[in-house]
C-alpha cells in the first residue's frame, strides 16, 4: 500500500491463537485513542436507514420444522468428532486491559446453530464466501474437493516472518472447511480467496466476489491505528489510484453483497475501528455491512443469559453489530499451527462464522437478496440478556432494538432459519391472513372433514421479514368437536318440561334447533297441525332463528313440513369462528305408530349457508348441508305415562 503521512495505518490481523491456555495477540501500528464514548455525539450522527424492500417469495424447506431435528442435532455433539471436538471446558484468556478469565465454556458449532443446519441439510452448498486475509496455503484436508478460487496470494514478506501461522487459511476453514475431524459453518460452500496486502488486491477480490454472487465477503483483519472519524479516513483512502479502486470496490459490493468486519480484539477500545465502524461515515454501506464482536455465551434454558466479551464491543458499530464465538479448537492433525497452539481465539474467527451463516441462510431462502439475509441475522440474534439502547427498522415495520455493546445480540442461526415475527397467507382477494392461529374455525357440524380433507396439503406462508415457509395446511384449523354438542342437548333435555315430552304426540320435527342450543318459544295452532318454533338468542348462545311446521295427520301416519331460517353463531356450521353464518332448510319428518304404545320417528333436511362469510378456502362462499335422524321408541315401559326413545342423528 502507499504510504501515508503522520501515524502510518498498518493492516494487521485480529487473531489470538491460544498456547497453553494463554491468548497471545498480533497487533502493530499506533495504540488506538482511549477517549471515553460519547453517546450523543453517536447518536446525532445517524438518520434511519432506508427499509429494505420485500422481494419475492422464497420456498422454505420443511425438514428445518421437524421436532426431529432437534434431537439429531444434540446427538452430534456426542456421536460425531467433527462436532463434540470443538467442546472446550474451562480454558482461560488474559484479555489486553489484563483481565484474566478463567473456566470459559466454548462450542462455536452448537452455540451460533450451525450444527442444527447441517443437520437439517443446510451446508452452504449454493453460496460463495469472499475471504480476503493475508495467505491462502493449499494443500490442507479442510479444503480436499472444495471449490477455491485464489484471485490473488501475499507475496511479499510474511507478517512476523512465520508463514505457518496460516491466519487466513484458519479463517477460511472456519467459514467453510470440511475433513474428517473438523467442520466449518458452511462446509459445501465454494471460497474464493484474495490477500489484503494492498489496496489494489483489496480491490481485486471485491470485484471478483462481486461479479460471482458471493453471498458474504470476509474481512478478519483491520488498521491498528485507525479509527473512525474523518481525519482517519482520508489516511486510508487517500484518493490515490488503490485506494479509490478500494473505496469503489466496497462500495459497490456492498450494494449488493454483505461485508463482514471483524472488531478489535483490544477490549479496551472506547471508539470503533475505521473498517468494521464504516457506515458510520460512509452510510450507503450499511445495508450491506456486519461487525463481528467475539464473545462467549451463557446458556440457560437454550437461551444466552449473559455473554463473556474477548474483544471491542460495538460501539458506533452496534446497529450493524452482533456476537459470535470465535474460540476454535483446531485439529493438530489438519491445520498446523505453531507448535503447542491448539486453539485459534479472537475476533477473526467470529466474523467467518457470521459470513458462513449467510451462505446457509442463502441455501435455505434462495430468492431472498444477502441484504435479506443479513436483516435475518440481525433480526434473530438472541437479545435476552441486555436492554437495548436503541432502535433501527430493519425492514418496513420491523424494528430491533441494540446495544451500545452487544450490537443486535447473539448470532443464532437455528433463529434465522425459523419464522420471524408473524406469519401470513395471501388470500386469492389480495388480503394477507395471520396464520399465527387457527384460521379456519370450523363448528360441530363439520366433524373432522375439513382436517381430513386438508392432510397431506401445503401451505405456503411468509413471516415478518418476507420469507416463505412451508407448513401444513391442516395446522390451520380447529374444529369444534361433537361432543360439545352432545353436551348441550343433554343439558337441554334434562332442563326441559319432561312431562310434556312424555305425553306429546310423538314427532319427527319436535326440536328444530336442537343442535344450536339456547332456548326456543314453541306455538301451535289449527289443532296442532300448525306450529312455529323461535330460537331466542341467549348469553353465550346468540343463534337465532324461526322454523314454521305443517302437519298431515292421516290414523297412525304423521307427515311434518318444516321451513327453517336461522343464524349460526359460528359454533356449528361457520368456517371462521367470528362471523355469522346464515342458513335456510326445508325438511320432511313421518312419525309412525306401531301399535303397542310403540312408534318410529324418521326425517330429513337439506339446507344451505354462506359459512360466515369470507373464509380462507377460496371458492367456499355457500355450501349445502343435509342431515338424518330415526327414532324408535315406546311408552309405558317401565310404570304408566312414561316414554323411552333411542335415537341416531347424523
Amino acid at each position: 500500500m502507499k504510504p501515508l503521512a503522520a501515524c502510518r495505518p498498518t493492516l494487521r490481523k485480529k487473531a489470538c491463537l491460544l498456547m497453553s491456555l494463554t491468548c497471545l495477540a498480533f497487533v502493530a501500528g499506533c495504540k488506538p485513542g482511549e477517549e471515553g464514548f460519547d453517546l450523543n455525539a453517536y447518536l446525532s450522527q445517524f438518520d434511519a436507514p432506508a427499509p429494505v424492500k420485500p422481494s419475492v417469495l422464497a420456498t422454505f424447506f420443511a425438514n428445518a420444522m421437524l421436532p426431529t431435528i432437534g434431537s439429531q442435532t444434540a446427538a452430534l455433539f456426542s456421536t460425531n468428532a467433527r462436532y463434540y471436538g470443538q467442546s472446550t471446558n474451562g480454558w482461560e484468556i488474559t484479555l489486553y486491559s489484563g483481565q484474566r478469565l478463567t473456566g470459559l465454556i466454548s462450542n462455536p458449532l452448537r452455540s451460533s446453530g450451525a450444527a442444527f443446519a447441517h443437520v437439517a441439510g443446510l451446508t452452504g452448498n449454493t453460496s460463495v464466501i469472499a475471504v480476503s486475509d493475508d495467505q491462502y496455503i493449499p494443500g490442507y484436508a479442510e479444503f480436499a474437493g472444495s471449490s477455491v478460487l485464489v484471485v490473488n496470494n501475499w507475496q511479499g514478506i510474511f507478517p512476523n516472518n512465520d508463514p505457518a501461522t496460516a491466519h487466513g487459511t484458519i479463517v477460511s476453514a472456519v467459514a467453510l472447511g470440511d475433513s474428517g475431524d473438523f467442520v466449518g459453518v458452511a462446509p459445501d460452500a465454494r471460497l474464493v480467496f484474495g490477500s489484503y496486502e494492498t489496496d489494489q488486491k483489496l480491490a481485486q477480490l471485491g470485484s471478483t466476489a462481486l461479479n460471482l454472487g458471493a453471498v458474504a465477503w470476509n474481512n478478519s483483519w483491520g488498521y491498528t491505528n485507525l479509527l473512525i472519524n474523518q481525519t482517519d479516513f482520508n489516511l486510508a483512502f487517500d484518493g490515490s489510484t488503490g485506494s479509490n479502486a478500494y473505496l469503489s470496490a466496497l462500495d459497490n459490493y456492498a450494494a449488493q453483497g454483505v461485508v463482514v468486519f471483524a472488531v478489535s480484539n483490544d477490549n479496551r477500545t472506547k471508539h470503533s475501528g475505521l473498517m468494521d465502524g464504516l457506515p458510520f461515515l460512509r452510510p450507503s454501506l450499511e445495508a450491506g455491512w456486519i461487525a463481528a464482536v467475539n464473545g462467549v455465551p451463557t446458556f440457560s434454558g437454550g437461551d444466552v443469559s449473559s455473554v463473556q466479551l474477548l474483544s471491542s464491543s460495538c460501539l458506533e458499530a452496534a446497529r450493524w453489530c452482533m456476537i459470535a464465538e470465535g474460540a476454535w479448537q483446531i485439529p493438530d492433525s489438519t491445520l498446523q499451527l505453531p507448535d503447542s497452539f491448539t486453539m485459534a481465539i479472537g475476533s477473526s474467527f467470529a466474523a467467518p462464522q457470521i459470513s458462513g451463516a449467510l451462505a446457509l441462510l442463502q441455501d435455505a431462502f434462495p430468492s431472498l437478496t444477502p441484504h435479506q439475509l443479513r436483516v435475518r441475522l440481525l433480526a434473530s440474534a438472541d437479545d435476552g440478556f441486555f436492554t437495548p439502547d436503541d432502535t433501527v427498522e430493519l425492514a418496513t415495520g420491523f424494528n430491533k432494538g441494540y446495544s451500545f455493546t452487544y450490537g443486535h445480540g447473539f448470532l443464532d442461526i437455528e433463529a434465522a432459519l425459523k419464522p420471524i415475527g408473524g406469519t401470513a397467507m395471501a388470500m386469492k382477494n389480495g388480503q394477507n391472513v395471520a396464520t399465527n392461529a387457527p384460521i379456519l374455525l370450523t363448528g360441530s357440524a363439520f366433524g373432522d372433514a375439513v382436517e381430513n380433507s386438508l392432510s397431506g396439503t401445503d401451505l405456503v406462508v411468509k413471516d415478518a421479514l418476507s420469507a416463505g415457509f412451508v407448513m401444513p395446511a391442516v395446522a390451520l384449523t380447529s374444529a369444534t368437536r361433537p361432543s360439545s354438542q352432545a353436551a348441550a342437548l343433554l343439558s337441554k333435555n334434562l332442563t326441559s318440561d319432561l312431562t310434556q315430552t312424555r305425553t306429546a304426540s310423538v314427532s319427527a320435527l319436535d326440536d328444530p334447533f336442537a343442535t344450536f342450543g339456547g332456548k326456543t318459544m314453541d306455538m301451535t295452532a289449527s289443532g296442532g297441525l300448525m306450529s312455529a318454533a323461535i330460537l331466542v338468542p341467549q348469553p353465550g348462545a346468540q343463534s337465532a332463528g324461526v322454523n314454521l311446521t305443517r302437519v298431515l295427520a292421516d290414523g297412525p301416519t304423521r307427515v311434518e313440513l318444516g321451513l327453517k331460517l336461522a343464524r349460526d353463531d359460528g359454533r356449528i356450521i361457520s368456517l371462521n369462528g367470528t362471523d355469522p353464518a346464515m342458513l335456510a332448510s326445508v325438511s320432511l319428518g313421518l312419525a309412525q305408530d306401531l301399535g303397542n304404545n310403540a312408534f318410529i320417528a324418521l326425517s330429513g333436511e337439506v339446507g344451505i349457508t354462506d359459512l360466515g362469510g369470507s373464509t380462507a378456502i377460496g371458492g367456499a362462499g355457500s355450501a349445502r348441508f343435509d342431515s338424518a335422524s330415526v327414532k324408535i321408541g315406546r311408552s309405558d315401559v317401565f310404570a304408566k305415562g312414561d316414554r323411552m326413545t333411542l335415537g341416531v342423528a347424523m
